[in-house]
């Protein structure tokens, strides 16, 4: 979560996207996974916010990270990764 904050994303943002969101990566050895959510940001603006959680705790779930994604990598809506052209 600190990460996030300092990011300038706020709790509620965070919550909004959870409820919204579906997982698009996971990461079972690691016990994560990577969910994208829309959140609002304004009343004119709504993004997805893409944010790592961690479900190793049988009671809590930690949030690792909370980004907006860089468009180049993802599509829109930002559910899955652009393939890499090989060079």
């Amino acid at each position: 979560m600190q990460h996030a904050l300092k990011e300038g994303f706020e709790r509620k943002h965070i919550v909004e996207a959870i409820l919204n969101g579906s997982i698009i990566e996971e990461y079972p050895d690691e016990q994560r996974a990577l969910v994208c959510g829309p959140t609002t940001l304004s009343e004119k603006v709504t993004v997805y916010l893409h944010f790592v959680c961690e479900y190793a705790d049988a009671v809590y779930v930690e949030f690792v990270t909370a980004y907006i994604h860089d468009e180049l990598q993802w599509e829109s809506p930002p559910f899955r990764r652009h393939k890499q052209k090989r060079r």
